[in-house]
């Protein structure tokens, strides 16, 4: 896929590595249909395999809804994906648990994800890590990679996840599956173990856009309105410069096709700071994360700390961030800059856009290969790995915007799907929705020969 402006170790060419599902009949039983829970187990898919009832009937009945590991359901362990939390038993469920069952919704499971959510490679030594059915090498990325592969596997028609750098969206691309993150505040984060209190978001993954309308009137209650507004959609020029040739032609490809439709497409040059967004992010991320993992422990276990919840911690690129944040004091100062450097950033942005016309951004949802599957990985490389991934995804997390990732095909050298976002201004979830279901018509669609020297140009 990919190519990244920075060198960095990569797994041998996918040319050589390919696995062609349609050779594999334990793969291929896992499409489409419920897979086989030794498939499930394979590929470390749940941490925890429950059947709960719903507690009334309604929309979402006969549904079966798998719930990432960090979101509280009753008579089910919240464990984060740590150790330290394996005994965490909860007697209530999250209010999006809650009002998935009274619309009728089955919860089948707590599914995988990277510890504490606080990663994208879905590594996890305690666990297992998600790795990828098109190629075990790799992963599918996370943190929510558990509800990716429940609803790619049959198990789940649509799983719940958290996103606070791009963690429904990236997994969701890389399965061929849609991921939306909602604006921030539409769905309540009460009973979930976060890691900041105002990038966090509960997201969603499903095969379709109708599933994800559904439940998003479940767990949002907002009446559509009369009317919804479709374009004009701004291309990011600075998002396209990562990707290989055949990735950008596909990308490109997509836009033509929906503006083929009659989708107003035009490209946007001005920067969106992409590098400076990701630096404030991990700023704001740093500072919260202490806060809100501290806030869950106290508000659970009256005798655990801190301290032994980093002592515990088997990941490494999770357990460096938790060091620091128990060694360093929280920089309000910092924090406090940086939130004023986004809204900043932010305005000028949005003024641009608002000026231009544009209601609807589009990128590419990641630019680069799936994590590679490794035992012990490697702290440098996975650092600059997270940069390279939730670049694109990061400031719709900063600013609170309702974003969707949708399939446009998969990559003819290595077989992994490509995903395109739209985000929207923030509060239009159902222009949102509206348009994502016209790319989605489009990208069903047979495409036309894609141009593999990456000159295929927007129309």
């Amino acid at each position: 896929m990919g190519r990244n402006a920075t060198p960095r170790p990569r797994p041998p060419p996918f040319r050589h590595r390919r696995r062609d599902i349609n050779t594999d009949s334990a793969l291929r039983a896992g499409f489409g249909t419920q897979a086989p829970e030794s498939l499930l187990r394979q590929f470390n898919v749940f941490i925890t395999r429950a059947t709960i009832q719903p507690s009334a009937d309604g929309p979402l009945s006969g549904w079966p809804i798998a719930v990432k590991d960090n979101i509280d359901v009753a008579g089910l362990p919240t464990t984060g994906g740590t150790k330290y939390l394996t005994s965490n038993m909860k007697n209530e469920d999250a209010p999006v648990v809650s009002e998935i069952r009274r619309a009728g919704g089955t919860i089948v499971g707590k599914t995988n994800l990277h510890e504490l959510g606080h990663g994208i490679s879905g590594i996890n030594p305690t666990f297992g890590t998600t790795r990828h059915p098109f190629d075990p090498a790799l992963t599918v990325g996370g943190s929510s990679g558990g509800s990716a592969l429940a609803v790619l596997f049959g198990a789940a028609r649509i799983a719940l996840g958290t996103d606070t750098g791009g963690s429904v969206r990236i997994p969701a691309s890389y399965c061929g599956l849609l991921g939306y993150r909602p604006t921030a505040g539409r769905y309540s984060t009460a009973g979930v173990l976060g890691i900041s209190t105002t990038r966090d978001a509960v997201g969603l993954i499903s095969r379709s856009v109708s599933d994800i309308r559904l439940m998003d009137s479940v767990l949002a209650k907002n009446a559509a309105p009369a009317a919804v507004r479709v374009g004009p959609v701004g291309v990011l020029e600075e998002t396209l410069q990562a990707l290989d040739d055949v990735s950008r032609s596909h990308f490109i490809g997509a836009l033509n096709q929906a503006a083929g439709r009659g989708i107003e497409i035009s490209s946007i040059s001005r920067s969106r700071h992409l590098d400076r967004c990701f630096e404030l992010g991990l700023i704001v991320l740093a500072a919260e994360t202490k806060q809100s993992i501290s806030m869950y422990l106290e508000t659970n276990f009256a005798l655990r700390s801190w301290r032994e919840l980093v002592e515990a911690s088997e990941t490494p690129d999770t357990r460096k961030i938790l060091e620091k944040a128990r060694d360093t004091p929280v920089n309000f100062a910092e924090y406090n800059s940086a939130k004023r450097e986004l809204r900043r950033l932010n305005e000028d942005f949005a003024a641009s856009m608002a000026k231009s016309g544009i209601r609807t951004l589009a990128y590419p949802t990641v630019t680069s290969d799936p994590p590679v599957a490794q035992a012990t990985p490697d702290i440098a490389n996975t650092e600059q790995q997270l940069k390279t991934i939730v670049m694109n995804s990061t400031p719709a997390t900063l600013y609170g915007n309702p974003a969707i990732s949708i399939p446009i095909g998969k990559h003819s050298q290595c077989g992994i799907p490509l995903g395109l976002t739209l985000e929207q201004i923030s509060g239009d979830d159902f222009d949102l929705f509206e348009i994502a279901e016209q790319f989605t018509v489009v990208t069903r669609e047979p495409p036309g020969s894609p141009r593999s020297d990456g000159r295929e140009q927007l129309q």
